[in-house]
């Protein structure tokens, strides 16, 4: 509890986690998840991190998977909201969202792969990317960050 309440928030904080959670029963990676989980903080700064990204497909699972970078000197990113808009013909806009535990280091980069269980294949078909400047996209998809979160080096 002390940990807890001294390190919220910080890199130090899950150091000290693992220290306490040693065992031989699970994977040191698997610590390192739980740590992260108890002691990550959500994030609000701007342009936090980016990256490149986009649909795949398999075995009729829409997965939607690429690189996210960490654009910060001063935390390690430990979760982020993907969220990918779809706009069908008539511009109606469609938000599918999901959620991933990763570690980025600072001013690092990691690979992502995520589901979208609530889409499925076809409504990909013939759909192409938006453009970044269209106020009124039709037809299209596009994707973003939403959501980060992290700990203080």
């Amino acid at each position: 509890m002390v940990n807890e309440a001294a390190n919220q928030g910080t890199l130090r904080g899950v150091e000290k986690c693992m220290e306490y959670a040693t065992s031989e029963l699970v994977s040191k990676e698997a610590v390192k998840a739980s740590c992260a989980q108890s002691f990550q903080e959500r994030l609000y700064l701007p342009g936090l991190a980016s990256g490149k990204a986009g649909p795949r497909i398999d075995q009729e699972i829409v997965g939607f998977e690429g690189l996210l970078q960490n654009k910060t000197a001063d935390h390690v990113t430990t979760w982020t909201r993907i969220e990918v808009s779809i706009f069908d013909a008539g511009g109606k806009e469609r938000k599918v969202v999901a959620e991933t535990p990763i570690w980025i280091d600072p001013m690092g980069e990691a690979d992502f792969k995520v589901e979208l269980r609530d889409l499925k294949p076809e409504q990909l078909d013939d759909i192409k990317w938006c453009e970044l400047d269209d106020q009124a996209p039709k037809g299209c998809f596009s994707w973003g960050i939403t959501g980060v979160m992290g700990l203080v080096i």
